[in-house]
C-alpha cells in the first residue's frame, strides 16, 4: 500500500514508521528541523521496548508526490483547512483520507475540500510524541487505533486498511459506529485534557482534592449533556467511566494540550472546550466550566500566520 502521513509528529510518525517496517511504501510530509534530520538520519522510534531507527522517504510539499492509496491525516485540529488544501496532489478517485486528529469538526473540514466519500474516520489510543526533531517517543504501551467508515459501513477498503495494520502489527479495531467512538474520545480529551491543561496539573491532584474532582466531573457532564442533545447515543455511564480511566493514569499524566501549554505552543482549545461552547449555544445548554477553560487557555494563544499560503505550509510541519 502507498500511504502519506501528512502532519508527521507523534502520531503520524510513530504509525508511519510502523507501516513502514510492515513493508509498506510511506512518505512523511514535513519541514524545518524535523524534515532535515528524517532526510539525513531517518526516523528514530523509542519505545519501553527498544529504540530503532529507520530510512524513510520525507518531502516538504505534497506536490513533490503522487497520489497515494491512504493519507493519515495527522495534523494539529487548528490546521486542518490549510492541511486539507494541500491534499489535492495525493488523491486519486480511490484515495481514503483517514483523520486521527483530536475534535469533532475536523471530518467536515477534510470533505469540503475532497469530498464525504474520501474521508475516514479513526481515533487513536495511546501516549507517544514528538521527542525532537526526527525521533518519536512512545511512553506508554502498544496503544490501538479503533477507525470505520462514516457510514458505519463495512467497506472493502477499510478491510484492506485493516490488513495493512495487521500485517504491521498495529493494534487495531474496525467499528462500524465511530461517530460514537469519536465522541467518547472526546468527552475524555476535551473534558480530562480541558481541566489539566487550565489546572496546570497532573491528573493525580486533580482527583484527589473533592473541589478540582467536581471540576473535572462537571465538565464531562456537560459535554455528555452536548451528545444527548445532538442525539449521540452515548452510554449511561459515560462520565464514570472517564474518570474511572483518568484514575487509572499516572497521577503526573497531563494532556496534550497541557504540554503544548507548558512549552508555549498553540493549543487546540477551539476545537475541544471552544467546540462545546458554540455546540451548548446552538442548542440551549449551559456550558459554564468548557466556557471558562476556553476563555482562561484563549490568553495563552501565541500569535499564528495570517495569510493562506503560510498556514497550508506550517500546516504539513510535525
Amino acid at each position: 500500500m502507498r500511504l502519506a502521513v501528512l502532519g508527521s509528529g507523534g502520531i503520524g510518525g510513530y504509525y508511519g514508521a510502523l507501516l513502514a517496517k510492515g513493508g509498506h511504501d510511506v512518505a512523511f510530509i514535513a519541514r524545518g528541523a524535523h524534515l532535515e534530520a528524517l532526510q539525513q538520519r531517518g526516523l528514530t522510534v523509542r519505545t519501553p521496548e527498544g529504540e530503532s531507527t529507520i530510512p524513510v522517504t520525507t518531502v516538504a510539499d505534497t506536490r513533490s508526490l503522487a497520489p497515494v492509496d491512504l493519507v493519515l491525516f495527522c495534523v494539529k485540529s487548528y490546521d486542518t483547512e490549510p492541511a486539507a488544501q494541500a491534499l489535492a496532489p495525493l488523491m486519486s478517485r480511490d484515495t481514503a483520507v483517514a483523520t486521527f486528529q483530536n475534535g469533532l469538526d475536523n471530518v467536515e473540514a477534510i470533505a469540503s475540500v475532497v469530498g464525504s466519500g474520501a474521508v475516514l474516520v479513526g481515533a487513536v489510543y495511546i501516549a507517544v510524541q514528538l521527542a525532537g526533531p526526527g525521533v518519536v517517543l512512545r511512553t506508554g504501551g502498544q496503544g490501538r487505533i479503533v477507525f470505520g467508515e462514516p457510514s458505519g459501513a463495512m467497506t472493502e477498503r477499510v478491510q484492506r486498511i485493516a490488513g495493512a495494520f495487521e500485517q504491521s502489527r498495529i493494534p487495531h479495531e474496525v467499528s462500524t459506529d465511530i461517530h460514537r467512538v469519536l465522541w467518547e474520545k472526546f468527552l475524555f480529551i476535551a473534558g480530562v485534557g480541558g481541566v489539566t491543561a487550565v489546572a496546570r496539573s497532573g491528573i493525580g491532584p486533580l482527583l484527589a482534592s473533592p473541589e478540582s474532582r467536581l471540576l473535572l466531573t462537571t465538565a464531562c457532564e456537560e459535554i455528555a449533556a452536548i451528545a444527548l442533545g445532538e442525539g449521540v447515543p452515548l452510554p449511561a455511564d459515560a462520565v464514570d467511566r472517564v474518570i474511572q480511566q483518568a484514575a487509572a493514569l499516572p497521577a503526573q499524566w497531563r494532556s496534550s494540550m497541557a504540554r503544548d501549554l507548558a512549552d508555549g505552543r498553540r493549543l487546540e482549545v477551539e476545537a475541544l472546550s471552544g467546540a462545546v461552547v458554540r455546540r451548548g449555544l446552538k442548542l440551549g445548554i449551559p456550558t459554564p466550566v468548557h466556557r471558562t477553560i476556553a476563555a482562561c487557555l484563549s490568553i495563552h494563544q501565541p500569535s499564528v500566520p495570517t495569510t493562506s499560503h503560510t498556514r497550508a505550509h506550517s500546516a504539513i510541519q510535525a
